[in-house]
Order: C-alpha cells, then sequence, then structure tokens
C-alpha cells in the first residue's frame, strides 16, 4: 500500500492526514502540500503504517522545524526522534 494524502482545511489550520506507507516516491508530493509555515500545518500520523529512510528523514526535518504531529503511531514515533547515525 502506497500512502493516501488527505487535507482538511479547518479555518486558519490545516490538518494533513498520512495513510499508509510513505516512502521517498511520494516526498516530493508530501512537501508541497506541507509548505513552510509550521504555524498553520499539522500532522495527523495516526493511521501511517511505515516510513521509509527518506520519508523518516523528512519527518525528522519537519519536526525539527517546528510541524507539529499528533498521533504518531508508537513503533514510529521513537524512529522520528532518534538521530540517525
Amino acid at each position: 500500500m502506497t500512502v493516501r494524502i488527505t487535507v482538511i482545511e479547518d479555518g486558519t489550520v490545516r490538518r494533513i492526514r498520512l495513510e499508509g506507507r510513505l516512502s521517498a516516491e511520494e516526498i516530493e508530493e508530501f512537501e508541497q502540500i506541507v509548505g513552510d509555515d509550521p504555524s498553520i500545518v499539522y500532522l495527523d500520523l495516526a493511521e501511517l503504517r511505515s516510513a521509509d529512510a527518506s520519508a523518516l528523514a523528512l519527518l525528522r526535518r519537519l519536526r525539527r522545524e517546528g510541524f507539529e504531529m499528533r498521533d504518531v503511531p508508537p513503533h514510529l514515533t521513537w524512529r522520528i526522534e532518534e538521530d540517525p547515525l
């Protein structure tokens, strides 16, 4: 399964929901959807099942840049928070 990206606009806040598996193939589209303003976006990762190395690197970068991530599955939380060697 590939990833499904759903955008829900709620006033001035944009909820971006990821479902499935995020891989390098979808990163460019995902980055365009996210944009560059963490104050108006949050990522809903409740249904994200897996992420490859490129996707994890992107999620780590977004986290460092201040993007809020909600409902991150436990099996992905530690992988996003860890510092790669």
